[in-house]
């Protein structure tokens, strides 16, 4: 094959293994803002807040963790943080520059059908306190203010492909990261 190719374009081969795929910094650095997105998803490690080149905050059902693993894969170190109105702010996320956090918010309507398939999808009753309505405008309320507190910039998912969410956080941040 390589003879035929070469004799097609009169070319001759490097003969060097892995000439089609150099693994160059930008590589390992893709690399690296994966595993940071994968070690600080869901508040694993609020330390990791300090380091993110954005910090996504978000109800359940938001798209916190696709979100976090696309940018990732555009060299973009994220780390993300569920809330929940129980739940305990860690110290280290009123720490970082507001510019640096995005909150993610969701329609009340969209979130109580999204939450609804997913119990259905596991065999579980859909009518539970995660997806009744009442509850999850509370969580959407408490991340609101929230939200208002930090002074950060605040997206709603509802009806936006991770794709076009990740692409308003990146030009919000001034990144440019393809």
């Amino acid at each position: 094959l390589v003879r035929s190719v070469s004799k097609r374009f009169e070319l001759e081969p490097t003969h060097e293994a892995g000439a089609l795929h150099h693994l160059n910094e930008t590589y390992f650095d893709r690399i690296s803002a994966m595993e940071f997105a994968v070690l600080y998803d869901d508040g694993k490690d609020p330390r990791g807040f300090l380091e993110a080149d954005v910090v996504l905050l978000g109800i359940s059902r938001t798209s916190k963790t696709p979100i976090s693993l696309f940018l990732a894969n555009r060299n973009i170190k994220v780390a993300n943080l569920p809330l929940v109105p129980q739940a305990h702010i860690p110290d280290e996320l009123y720490q970082v520059d507001p510019k640096k956090i995005i909150g993610l918010t969701n329609d009340p309507k969209v979130l109580n059908n999204i939450r609804r398939e997913r119990m259905i999808a596991y065999g579980l009753n859909p009518d539970t306190t995660y997806s009744d309505m009442d509850a999850i405008k509370k969580e959407l309320a408490f991340a609101k203010a929230l939200y208002r507190k930090l002074g950060c910039y605040v997206i709603n998912v509802a009806n936006r492909s991770i794709e076009e969410t990740a692409t308003l956080i990146m030009e919000h941040l001034g990144l440019d990261h393809y």
